[in-house]
């Protein structure tokens, strides 16, 4: 698999650096993580993931090594050599296995698809340029707003 790109990694460092300061901020027992950080969901069969951002708010979950157990939210930004990876692949392993929330970022298709697997199950997609709710949390909003050149993204707490 290729490296991730200049604008994969500007957009994965933007968002673990909004969710780390919400949670700080707010005092939060959650910790952000940004790949590469090992994901186990299950042992039979072995189901590893390495997901580009994710939160743990569960910390006996985690161990020196990696995570044992589905994080809480976890953003995967898509690699345009693969979306099903993300789309399908994933989508399986992470509402099955019992993440939270998963936000797919599409760099081709300039959205965010946010799944909601609590509760009733909401599955939404997002421009680049839309106000999203991080719904785990209570007062964190993302405002994105993504260019190509410059690229920008920028949040709003509210």
């Amino acid at each position: 698999m290729a490296n991730p790109s200049q604008v994969h990694q500007i957009i994965s460092m933007e968002l673990s650096t909004i969710i780390n300061t919400y949670i700080k901020n707010n005092k939060g027992s959650c910790k952000a993580f940004h790949a590469p950080f090992d994901v186990k969901l299950s042992d039979n069969p072995l189901t590893i993931v390495q997901p580009d951002i994710m939160v743990v708010c569960d910390k006996n979950k985690l161990d020196t090594k990696r995570c044992n157990g589905a994080p809480d939210f976890i953003i995967e930004i898509v690699s345009p050599g693969n979306p099903s990876d993300d789309y399908i692949r994933k989508l399986y392993y992470y509402k099955n296995y019992g993440v939270r929330e998963y936000w797919i970022v599409d760099l081709e298709r300039k959205t965010v698809t946010v799944n909601y697997f609590e509760n009733n199950i909401i599955s939404v997609v997002y421009t680049f340029m839309a106000t999203i709710k991080v719904n785990i949390f209570d007062g964190l909003y993302i405002d994105l707003y993504i260019s190509p050149s410059p690229l920008r993204i920028s949040f709003v707490h509210t």
